[in-house]
């Protein structure tokens, strides 16, 4: 391959997508180098552009909003958004062209929805039979099975299948993960290497399928571990806080400063006696027998807590895991949004970027991926797209379209181009760039 290249480029890929199950697997695919159009309506936007920004909540910047949700860049920086109000039989038509070009149609609409558009997996196979078609319904798209025609997202998922049953303290109500949904990363993660071993089958046979991966199904499939456990144990895995069985003393531990902690693991007998060393010098800890083994810390786990806790009060997160690094224990300060931006392994992986976007000519902020490929590297070129920005482009390049035709469809309300283009926006947070070291970068 040349210099420079990425291993999916020249693949061209049409998303349908909302939130972040299908947007996040399209994300990886644009990092590699995937020609990815993401159809957009002004009717119905993606809930990530809804979020809008709170400084952008202004009469003058209304015809805008929906550009400005900081969350745009994370799911959709290299992507070309194309607008296409789906409901017009003529911005289906443009759709469809589009798709016929195409080798991957990724969406995580219900099944129900795609096909009272027309765009099932029958009927787009039929139009591109190399077409690899990728659904992530939150049910299958199976219509005999019992919940074919619910509705779901990542917040759902994981209450559904048990996932938020086994979060928080065990004498407290389930607690979840309401900040972001796990299940969504999960779903979007098995589509990408689902869409690996399309492309790949696709390469050998010249033949393009239909991979349909239930939400629910794949979010069943992260309590595995816990449904082992209970067959060989007869024992229900629930909350435990941040404790886990299998490990003692285990938690996080207040430190000095307001809402500081820190993360410790003693994970076998050796990290405690490096442990009983710190917090006792006079060896009496590690010279208990009743502490010696795993379940007898198992058993002390509130006693070992309460002695770990009031050393680790009176210092700071990063100190107390420096001196507890330093003796061989499991430790780390626990991090805040704010403390993570000057994490030594992230800023030394570079992990933060900024990149310019029609929008946001100045750069917006964004993270890499976690993949890193040393021969073929994926990048960022570019920020978030602004709604519509790319309809033309792509209506006349993949779908064949011309100047009169495109400009047909934005007359009849079926197609649209981007809102207000001369307007240019500076997020308030540009001084987080500067401190990133990321300003230049964004040029």
């Amino acid at each position: 391959m040349d210099a420079g290249s990425r291993p999916f480029d020249g693949l061209r890929v049409v998303e349908l997508s909302i939130a972040i199950a299908a947007p996040s697997c399209g994300r990886m695919l644009a990092y590699f180098g995937a020609d990815v159009m993401k159809l957009e309506s002004q009717q119905h936007p993606d809930v990530a552009r809804l979020f809008g920004s709170a400084w952008a909540r202004t009469p003058e910047l209304a015809a805008v909003f929906t550009d400005t949700s900081p969350y745009l860049p994370e799911m959709n920086a290299n992507k070309r958004s194309v607008g296409l109000n789906l409901k017009s039989p003529a911005a289906l038509a443009a759709a469809k062209a589009l798709i016929a070009n195409a080798d991957v149609f990724l969406t995580n609409y219900s099944t129900p929805a795609v096909t009272d558009l027309g765009l099932d997996a029958d009927t787009l196979r039929a139009l591109n039979p190399r077409l690899i078609y990728a659904a992530l319904p939150a049910f299958g798209s199976d219509p005999d099975r019992p919940y074919y025609e619910f509705i779901s997202w990542g917040p759902n998922q994981a209450p559904l299948v048990g996932l938020d049953e086994v979060t928080g303290f065990p004498d407290q109500e389930p607690a979840g993960v309401a900040a972001f949904a796990p299940p969504d990363y999960f779903a979007g993660l098995h589509a990408f290497f689902g869409l690996m071993t399309a492309l790949e089958h696709r390469d050998r046979t010249g033949e393009g399928c239909w991979l349909d991966l239930s939400q629910f199904e794949i979010t069943v499939s992260a309590l595995g571990p816990y449904a082992l456990d209970q067959q060989l144990s007869g024992e229900v895995v629930t909350r435990s806080g941040n404790r886990v069985g299998w490990y003692a003393p285990q938690g996080v531990y207040r430190c000095t400063g307001e809402d500081r902690w820190v993360a410790v693991t003693v994970q076998d007998d050796g990290a405690w006696r490096a442990l009983a060393g710190v917090l006792d010098g006079s060896g009496a800890l590690a010279a208990d027998a009743s502490l010696a083994t795993m379940a007898g810390r198992h058993a002390a786990h509130d006693r070992l807590d309460e002695l770990l806790g009031a050393w680790t009060a009176t210092r700071s997160p990063e100190q107390a895991a420096a001196e507890l690094q330093e003796a061989g224990v499991a430790a780390h300060a626990v991090h805040s949004p704010e403390t993570q931006l000057t994490d030594l392994q992230l800023t030394e992986y570079g992990w933060y970027q900024a990149r310019p976007s029609f929008r946001f000519p100045d750069g917006d902020l964004l993270g890499s991926c976690a993949m890193h490929l040393a021969g073929t590297p994926g990048r960022w070129d570019r920020g978030a797209p602004s709604m519509g920005e790319h309809t033309a482009d792509a209506l006349t390049e993949v779908a064949g379209l011309d100047a009169e035709a495109i400009g047909d469809l934005v007359d009849a309300g079926a197609a649209f181009l981007p809102t207000a283009p001369d307007l240019k926006l500076h997020r308030p947070y540009e001084h987080v760039l500067r401190f990133l070291g990321l300003q230049e970068d964004a040029r």
